[in-house]
């Protein structure tokens, strides 16, 4: 690697005083307790942990069963038993079929439904099953584990399933019971809610001691070793204001972004279930060791869900990255050039509750301590850069990117670690500077094992699917798609620069090299890092666009380093004279076309209504001025190299004229971004929009979208004769179910003369009762007949009301995972104890009321949170609307009904210490 032949900093002289005994003392200390360190840190995945075992027991009343609703998050239980008798059987029969059901009867598929008709017993679903009642008393029993399903009756196996039904309800007909043998015992999966036995505990306290100690000894290394000291002084400039002021703006007028919704709902569910959870799908499957940034925020959540509270983490994040990448970049006009590129790079992809805020902090502290480290030669830099580039590896999987400062500074690391020493003295400083390391540990596995991330895998594999490295293309095919908010200008800009800049750093570090030039060490480091992370993100598993924001600082350092550096470094590889004309070409070209690229992404904001903002959709331009297209930049690029050339640049005008142009770019984009939204917030402060309702009440008091949705309740209409029912001023609607069977609706004078008529219909089959509404009534008409042959309710008035008022503070409402994050007032449903809270609403993101039903958070196979609504519930689609603006937007909103009441049932808890590679037995 080239950076090898770089020395970052001349070798200041040092002396080594104190009696050698103590040295000794002190170099054995550092390798017990860094060889302590590194074994606890291993073990730390492998220590055991206890379990949540909860097992729910049915019916509450054994004389009087109530059918129930018990929807798991694993759907399939771990164990089931259940007892019946014949006796039992006959009084289904006579009091409606059904004997035990973990499904609707109608829908056996995935469940287990256990029926009786004409004197037999009937079993449909995972198992099936068709005899004749035996006459007299018998006793059967229905039982499952992870090995299979088996049918007894009287001891004797009659039927087997090899797969556990999915449990959604315990359901039967009986009412009551002379002789109460009906029970069902259901032991729950819940085996990712743990916490650290009391031996973990005590591993857990010990490491952190050995690995406090270690680092001790480093810092008493570094003092044995007498140097200058370092000078670090404080100087703010103006840019150092105004950075930080577009930041805290931003976290007023900042669009969502891509899993706001999402992850805070995550974090929202951690007091209720104990432990990090998928939540919307995956069967809730754990996020272990990427969970310790999820309970952070949890705990955070107590100051409020209203989005700028949620936000302030992120600008807490954006700050330390901000001051660290200052600390490093120095220079004139380094300030400038660095909040351009920085801006650029983390406005659009880190302000929001997404952990690449986080990752990219301590990317950017991990690249600092490195450097520092290596030009100050202390080992209890290095250290720290170890533990901080831990952390934000265990924050996130894109927190692989922490390690490329690590990887790029390896053979400068390595040169300190060796430096006047001996074998021993090697292994002392080597397990002392991996110490740190061991904070990360703790975070990742405190209550978590190695079982939890297997078994997470495991899930997440069968049920999603997961991208891998040579699947990488996939997230620039995401950047570059047109009609995809993962792909807008303000994402696409300081990626697509930074990939230019490091095409043509290769470049010069190679004619360096030729040339035995030295290029500006933190350059080089900042160069290599940047390329190491880009390579890293390769291993994610998912390839969205968003993850680039974990390269906010590194990259945002490298391409200010690269645009103030490349022209001086140009300068010396050709001796002052001429840049060659292919190389100035090739600079240019390469350059105005990733301009060009870059601008060609268009101005739409993940799940945004885009409300009031100027020209949405489109990609940035102001009158005649387009950003994407490459005759304006390299325009802007002849123009400035003029002005440069003018004022004695001479033949170098042109290559300066380039990093000039980037910045212009960079801070055109960053006065795009920030001022459409300005001009957005100002055009809706008297209306409503995210931005503006963040400004005028950013604590939430007025409950964001649900202040500003409304929906339509329906009011009965006064029946006439010969169905006929008498209009009002509010819109008309009936509501369907079943398949799209035509309604005819009749418009009439008050003596029945009919003036218009016509038909409604929807085209989808389904259980949904959708809400359809009628055109307005013509003038004159006095009343509406509605007739059809399919399933549709009498003609009722539409009454819009704010969502708001309409949604009851403490119901369960099942908000959509795209705009989660605009509901801060609605309480989310529950998971505890690996059961999920039945939903009394639903707020979903779609265009028509059904496709509000066709997330994946919606479907069975999926293991979503909702898959057992539309089957278990009785839904109603509501029409709803943005208040103060007319037209179609993808909001639907639902009123459910579960078929059976919740909680007629019992839970025991009971607990099973495990060690990190068991599960539960």
């Amino acid at each position: 690697m080239t950076t090898q032949t770089i020395p970052l900093a001349p070798e200041a002289p040092a002396t080594t005083t104190g009696p050698v005994p103590k040295k000794r003392r002190l170099l054995a200390v550092a390798v017990i307790s860094g060889a302590l360190t590194v074994l606890l840190s291993a073990l730390m995945p492998l220590a055991p942990v206890t379990i949540n075992d909860p097992t729910v027991n049915w019916p509450a009343d054994a004389s009087a069963p109530r059918s129930s609703m018990l929807a798991l998050s694993a759907y399939r239980p771990f164990e089931m038993d259940v007892r019946f008798g014949c006796e039992t059987v006959r009084t289904a029969q006579a009091a409606g079929g059904v004997v035990f059901a973990t499904v609707m009867p109608a829908d056996p598929a995935r469940g287990l439904v256990v029926k009786a008709e004409n004197g037999r017993l009937l079993v449909s679903g995972v198992a099936t099953l068709d005899e004749p009642v035996p006459p007299g008393n018998c006793a059967y029993g229905i039982r499952g584990d992870r090995d299979g399903l088996s049918i007894l009756r009287d001891g004797t196996e009659i039927g087997r399933s090899a797969t556990m039904p999915d449990v959604h309800v315990l359901a039967t007909s009986i009412t009551s019971l002379s002789t109460p043998d009906l029970s069902a015992r259901i032991r729950v999966d819940d085996q990712f809610s743990t916490s650290p036995a009391p031996l973990k505990i005590v591993l857990m306290v010990v490491l952190a001691l050995s690995a406090a100690t270690a680092f001790a000894c480093l810092v008493l290394l570094d003092r044995r070793v007498h140097r200058e000291p370092g000078r670090f002084r404080l100087r703010l400039s103006p840019v150092d204001l105004v950075v930080p002021a577009i930041m805290v703006l931003w976290v007023f007028l900042a669009p969502m972004s891509d899993d706001d919704g999402y992850y805070s709902a995550m974090a929202k569910n951690v007091p209720f279930e104990g432990y990090v959870g998928n939540y919307y799908q995956i069967l809730n499957q754990g996020f272990t060791p990427f969970s310790w940034f999820y309970y952070f925020l949890a705990k955070w959540q107590v100051f409020g869900f209203a989005p700028v509270v949620l936000r302030i983490p992120a600008l807490l994040f954006g700050l330390v990255t901000w001051f660290a990448a200052r600390r490093y970049v120095s220079g004139k006009f380094s300030g400038v050039v660095l909040g351009a590129a920085f801006l650029a790079w983390w406005l659009p992809l880190d302000m929001g509750v997404r952990p690449e805020g986080v990752v990219t902090m301590c990317g950017m502290l991990t690249l600092l301590a490195v450097t520092v480290a290596v030009e100050r030669q202390r080992l209890a830099l290095l250290g720290a850069a170890v533990g901080v580039a831990g952390i934000g590896f265990f924050a996130h999987p894109t927190g692989f990117t922490t390690l490329a400062p690590l990887l790029a500074g390896l053979p400068f690391a390595w040169k300190l670690l060796t430096k006047d020493a001996g074998r021993r003295t090697i292994m002392a400083r080597t397990l002392a500077v991996l110490s740190p390391g061991a904070v990360a540990m703790i975070m990742a596995f405190s209550d978590g094992t190695l079982r939890d991330f297997l078994y997470a895998q495991e899930i997440f594999k069968r049920m999603a699917g997961s991208e891998t490295w040579y699947t990488e293309f996939v997230r620039w095919m995401f950047l570059l798609n047109q009609g995809d908010a993962m792909a807008n200008y303000a994402k696409r800009a300081p990626v697509l620069v930074c990939v230019v800049a490091l095409v043509w750093f290769v470049v010069l570090v190679t004619a360096a090299r030729a040339r035995r030039v030295d290029v500006p060490p933190r350059l080089a480091l900042a160069g290599w890092s940047t390329m190491f992370a880009f390579f890293l993100l390769w291993f994610t598993p998912s390839k969205w666009t968003h993850h680039f924001g974990s390269l906010a600082g590194i990259g945002s350092v490298f391409i200010a380093l690269m645009l103030l550096s490349a022209v001086p470094l140009v300068r010396e590889l050709t001796s002052d004279r001429r840049v060659p004309v292919p190389v100035l070409l090739g600079g240019v070209v390469s350059v105005v076309a990733m301009l060009g690229l870059a601008g060609h992404g268009a101005n739409k904001w993940p799940y945004s209504w885009h409300l009031g903002l100027p020209f949405a959709g489109e990609p940035p331009h102001l009158s005649v001025l387009k950003f994407d297209k490459p005759y304006w930049w390299l325009l802007l690029i002849a123009i400035v190299a003029f002005v440069l050339h003018r004022r004695g640049k001479g033949s170098y005008a042109p290559v300066i004229a380039i990093p000039v142009v980037i910045v212009m770019f960079f801070a055109a984009n960053i006065t795009y971004l920030v001022g459409g939204f300005a001009v957005a917030t100002a055009r809706t402060l008297h209306t409503w929009s995210p931005w503006a309702a963040s400004v005028q009440d950013p604590l939430a008091e007025r409950c964001v979208a649900a202040d500003a949705i409304e929906v339509a309740t329906p009011r009965a209409l006064t029946p006439l004769r010969d169905r006929w029912f008498a209009i009002q001023i509010d819109q008309i609607a009936t509501v369907v179910t079943g398949k799209p069977t035509p309604v005819t609706y009749e418009y009439a004078t008050s003596n029945a003369e009919v003036l218009s008529t016509g038909v409604l219909t929807d085209n989808v089959d389904s259980t949904l009762r959708r809400t359809l509404v009628l055109p307005p009534a013509p003038k004159g008409a006095t009343q509406v007949r509605l007739t059809g042959e399919g399933e549709f309710t009498a003609p009722a008035a539409q009454k819009y009301v704010p969502l708001r008022e309409f949604l009851p503070r403490e119901a369960a409402v099942g908000v959509a995972w795209q705009f989660a994050f605009l509901f801060p007032c609605q309480r989310q449903p529950r998971v505890q104890d690996g059961v999920i809270e039945p939903i009394s609403y639903a707020v979903q993101w779609g265009d028509t009321q059904w496709l509000g039903l066709s997330d994946a958070t919606w479907q069975p196979v999926r293991g979503a949170l909702f898959g057992d609504v539309l089957s278990s519930q009785e839904v109603t689609a509501l029409p709803a609307r943005l208040r103060d603006f007319p037209g179609a937007y993808p909001i639907q909103v639902y009123q459910t009904k579960p078929r059976y009441e919740a909680g007629q049932y019992t839970i025991t808890h009971d607990r099973q210490t495990r060690m990190g590679w068991e599960g539960v037995r």
